[in-house]
């Protein structure tokens, strides 16, 4: 996956592995009354910072580099964000964010059909997310480890919502272009119903990944690191 947005807290969970933040993220208090902006702030300012680079500091590479699996760079997070809401008494952090493309390279193989119409080949394929507002959940859970609070995930929702989508699958039929070209148009005539299909599973599949590496930063960074209160 090219250009794929998500969770300051994931960049920082990848990012992260000592017991402090760097001095240089912004930290906000949790009582104060604009609590929801400054977190937005700080994350965009942080993310900044990672994207100039922190190798040093951090132990890995800059936020460019980032990779996940399959999926890889991350960039352009701090212009995409929306907004982040932390709830301190229901224990669920929110990452609103607007994303101008998602593109996934993939390697396919197929044989059955497709909205009724039979569709066979194999070879590489892209789909592309245009415009896709994503909304992350994380609800978690506060615990105590030498004396010190911290938080887990023990849930997540993620939706992943497009304005549009554009599909292309090489190869299909064994090249012949003809068929080929009218079974990519019908996908793309059809866009929001093909990704209807298989949005659960896409979904699912990476919410877990972001939840797991936000977890990550969680359990290792006590919550008055992560939050200031006075």
């Amino acid at each position: 996956m090219k250009n794929t947005p998500f969770f300051a807290l994931l960049t920082l969970a990848n990012l992260c592995f000592g017991a402090k933040l760097p001095t240089t993220f912004k930290k906000c208090d949790k009582k104060q009354s604009d609590f929801d902006q400054c977190l937005s702030t700080a994350v965009k300012d942080a993310l900044s910072q990672l994207n100039v680079g922190k190798k040093e500091e951090l132990g890995q590479d800059p936020l460019v580099s980032l990779k996940i699996t399959k999926m890889s760079n991350f960039l352009d997070l701090a212009n995409s964000l929306k907004a982040n809401r932390m709830d301190f008494e229901k224990k669920t952090l929110e990452l609103d964010v607007d994303y101008p493309e998602i593109i996934m390279n993939f390697e396919y193989q197929i044989s059955g059909k497709i909205l009724v119409l039979p569709i066979q080949g194999e070879g590489p394929g892209r789909m592309t997310l245009i415009k896709p507002r994503i909304l992350l959940t994380l609800y978690l859970e506060e615990y105590e480890k030498k004396n010190k609070k911290y938080y887990k995930v023990v849930k997540n929702t993620l939706l992943i919502e497009p304005q549009g989508l554009h599909y292309k699958l090489d190869n299909l039929f064994n090249g012949d272009k003809a068929l080929g070209d009218n079974i990519n148009q019908v996908l793309n005539d059809n866009g929001k119903e093909v990704y209807a299909d298989v949005k659960t599973s896409y979904e699912e599949a990476f919410g877990k990944i972001f939840a797991t590496v936000s977890d990550n930063l969680l359990t290792r960074v006590p919550v008055a690191e992560l939050f200031s209160e006075k």
